[in-house]
């Protein structure tokens, strides 16, 4: 596996492997309307331009993991941590969030996650991650925010 960064004609590919992998994650918050499974192909090329896209390809050349990260004033967000089903347990989502962490333009680190996501809360809390806040979305999916410093 591979990870560099994203390239412009890789965003419909992206884009079906985001919805793919977020789609245990709306079964768990009983939400299909989470912005994952939303976003358009103009959207998710607007988070592209704005910030960094990462993705890991496998030996194949086949895309099967991606996270982005931007920067804002009041730190470096990562999101969208993304990997197949049939790849997640493998060290793909590891190997891309240090990637991303690797290449953070701020010295605080943010994220989040729905609080019944045990399996990514342990993720990052294993890199240094450590809550901060809760929310609460607007269909009620409740929320936990993340940080490293």
């Amino acid at each position: 596996m591979i990870i560099q960064p994203a390239r412009q004609q890789d965003l419909p590919e992206i884009l079906a492997l985001q919805k793919a992998a977020f789609e245990a994650e709306a079964q768990l918050v009983n939400d299909w309307n989470i912005p994952p499974l939303t976003q358009t192909l103009d959207e998710l090329a607007d988070d592209w331009r704005k910030g960094i896209m990462l993705k890991a390809v496998n030996e194949d050349g086949i895309i099967v993991g991606t996270v982005r990260g931007h920067v804002a004033p009041d730190g470096f967000y990562i999101g969208r941590l993304a990997v197949l089903p049939q790849w997640q347990g493998r060290g793909c989502g590891s190997a891309l969030l240090e990637a991303m962490i690797g290449r953070a333009e701020s010295n605080r680190l943010v994220l989040f996650t729905s609080t019944k996501s045990e399996r990514n809360l342990r993720l990052y809390e294993r890199f240094g991650f450590r809550p901060f806040k809760k929310s609460t979305t607007a269909t009620g999916v409740p929320l936990v925010w993340l940080e490293k410093i």
